[in-house]
């Protein structure tokens, strides 16, 4: 080799140089994670091949097959499927989320946000502080704090000798020790929950009026702090009809009305047990009148043991409404939050389909009621013996509950 060209760096090496760093700088398409589809750049455009021909001078005859074209098309960008399942009617989703740890419902939230679709409502227990990020990315969303702790259920009540001015203290205790601790949280969480499943079935009506009086107290409290609260908490299949009736005596919602509070309580089914269970029919005699024993014979209407006959209300979904039907004849209706709510079907990600479809049902039914806030489903980011309840899968991809707000929003009408 001469001595002038020992040193020299080959020509291929410098174009093969410049290719590696060509596609190094390649940009990638980004992806939805929440929604499982890639997500197009806003401007399709077409690339030039960066391998250079053959012969420079003489370019590769075409195959007996290629059509020629003056420049190749661009991909077409990738579509998002459609929702899967038939939408209800009636408006947007009432859907929420219950979340016991964060785990992503903040991609949801950002999500839904991004797409003018917001959670209509999120409740956080004990870790209170992602309820901040909450109303940083949608501040319209309604934000629902609870404190587990062991008199949440207010068994005291169940002692007539208990003193409810001393209890309502110690139940708001909690409340106040942590806003006190973090003064940020009064415009993170817009409603406390003060008790949760208190009560239960079976107990004297006495017991639930001491209940309300105990509530009225802890309003009395909330208020002097410049507070709301999200009052009761009821466990799925409580009150009984009498024990309505004696909380609606109390003036117990009329008093929450007036202060600007609300109602939670809980409702839904387990296992294997269709969503419908006990809901929209009852067992009447040879005249119509509501009766306990089974005779064979159904009516339309739901019915408890005492309680009147409504069309749309059960005994397990959509209890509430027994409950509504004496606040809207005393005009003294609070909005009212399903703060956990139970579909059935289980937690299997295999059963997706059904349990998203049992999760439209449900919404699609208590669209007609103007007072409900939302209903969230239990649970997602659990902990302890939570661990197997969780429905962040099901809120997940195109198929999920997220796409279906979104979906839902689309075919329905701005508010």
């Amino acid at each position: 080799m001469p001595e002038q060209h020992r040193n020299a760096i080959p020509i291929f090496l410098i174009v093969g140089l410049i290719l590696a760093e060509l596609i190094a700088l390649a940009p990638c398409a980004p992806v939805s994670l929440i929604l499982g589809q890639p997500t197009p750049t806003a401007t399709p455009t077409r690339t030039t091949p960066l391998t250079p021909p053959a012969t420079p001078t003489q370019p590769p005859e075409p195959s007996p097959t290629a059509v020629p074209t003056s420049a190749p098309s661009p991909a077409p960008a990738t579509q998002t499927p459609p929702f899967p399942f038939p939408l209800p009617a009636g408006g947007r989703s009432k859907l929420g989320v219950h979340g016991i740890r964060s785990n992503r419902i903040l991609d949801f939230a950002q999500v839904l946000a991004d797409g003018g679709t917001p959670f209509r409502i999120v409740k956080a227990v004990d870790d209170l502080g992602w309820l901040k990020e909450i109303k940083r990315i949608s501040p319209e969303t309604i934000t629902v704090g609870r404190l587990a702790h062991e008199h949440e259920a207010a068994g005291l009540v169940n002692d007539a000798a208990t003193d409810l001015d001393w209890y309502a203290a110690l139940l708001m205790e909690p409340i106040l020790i942590k806003v006190d601790n973090d003064p940020s949280l009064r415009q993170a969480v817009d409603y406390w929950e003060v008790t949760n499943e208190p009560l239960g079935g079976g107990v004297p009506a006495e017991t639930y009026v001491r209940l309300a009086q105990l509530t009225i107290k802890c309003l009395d409290i909330a208020e002097a702090n410049d507070l709301k609260l999200a009052i009761f908490g009821f466990s799925a299949g409580t009150p009984e009809w009498v024990d309505v009736v004696a909380l609606v005596e109390t003036g117990v919602f009329a008093r929450a009305a007036a202060g600007g509070h609300i109602l939670t309580l809980h409702e839904g089914v387990f296992g294997d047990d269709p969503l419908d269970k006990w809901w929209n029919v009852h067992s009447v005699d040879q005249v119509g009148n509501p009766i306990a024993e089974e005779t064979g014979v159904t009516a339309p209407g739901g019915w408890i043991p005492g309680g009147p006959v409504l069309d749309g209300a059960g005994a397990l979904c959509f209890r509430y409404r027994f409950l509504y039907s004496l606040l809207q004849e005393r005009d003294q209706v609070v909005p009212l939050f399903v703060s956990e709510f139970y579909a059935g079907g289980g937690y299997d990600p295999a059963h997706k389909a059904d349990v998203v479809t049992r999760m439209l049902w449900y919404d699609g039914q208590l669209t007609t009621d103007e007072y409900v806030l939302g209903f969230a489903p239990f649970t997602l980011g659990p902990v302890g013996g939570w661990k197997e309840q969780d429905y962040e899968p099901f809120y997940e991809g195109w198929d999920g509950l997220v796409a279906y707000v979104m979906a839902r929003a689309a075919a329905s009408p701005a508010p």
